[in-house]
């Protein structure tokens, strides 16, 4: 009886119990709330741009290589989408798998989370594969090539924490972090990067433009929960120094 007085619990504290929310007014600030130092009754909206950084195929890698190789191979990309996220003033709020969602606040989160995209692809073909198919050689004898997909979005979207002490995550309701997921898993050709209409518009020319030339494609319509959102693609790169 007690795991059922512990859910009883739960859902007092959850189902009957209101969020108590606050709206974000300093938009300016490119901070997110962390989990740990919110209540459990407690949700933010907050203005922001989501990223997700998704790895193609791994199924296929598991088809060619050993457990301890998709393992390691994993946790580069993770790793290192994760330290381009978080170089451009990103907040790393979930890993699901093989994708991290990154969320960015502040005015100009909109070219930063751009930046994040172009920067790890360039990571990943011209840093991780390399290194990989010079390590495993499986991958390099199976011919299986590191791809990935960015999915970015923005909007208001309420963030509330979840879970129970020591097993805490952040939850983000709202269109924003669904498209943003959504885009990251379309597969075209030598496009790896989307974003959503709403952050192409707000781009800087450094994020939008390569010597005077959009590098961004579109609009395009993507179907969603019965609406219809446009969004931008593009295949080029951002080199790290």
């Amino acid at each position: 009886m007690a795991l059922r007085s512990d859910i009883e619990g739960d859902i007092a504290k959850t189902v009957n119990t209101r969020l108590s929310t606050t709206v974000r007014t300093d938009f300016a600030l490119e901070t997110v709330p962390d989990p740990s130092n919110m209540g459990y009754s407690e949700g933010v909206y907050l203005p922001s741009t989501y990223l997700y950084a998704d790895m193609a195929d791994s199924s296929g890698l598991v088809a060619v290589s050993p457990a301890e190789t998709v393992a390691r191979v994993m946790k580069a990309y993770l790793s290192v989408s994760t330290r381009i996220i978080r170089a451009n003033n990103g907040h790393i709020r979930s890993f699901d798998g093989d994708r991290v969602m990154g969320i960015f606040a502040g005015n100009d989160r909109y070219s930063r989370a751009a930046k994040s995209a172009l920067q790890i692809k360039w990571a990943m073909n011209s840093l991780v594969q390399p290194a990989i198919a010079s390590q495993f050689g499986s991958i390099k004898e199976s011919g299986w090539q590191l791809r990935h997909a960015c999915g970015i979005a923005s909007g208001k979207s309420l963030l509330v924490r979840a879970g129970f002490r020591g097993n805490d995550d952040m939850i983000s309701v709202g269109t924003a972090p669904n498209l943003a997921a959504k885009l990251s898993d379309l597969r075209q050709d030598h496009f790896s990067t989307f974003i959503g209409s709403g952050t192409y518009n707000k781009l800087n020319d450094a994020a939008k433009l390569s010597k005077g030339v959009d590098m961004w494609r579109g609009p395009f319509s993507y179907a969603m929960g019965g609406k219809t959102y446009s969004y931008y693609k593009t295949s080029y790169f951002w080199p790290l120094k």
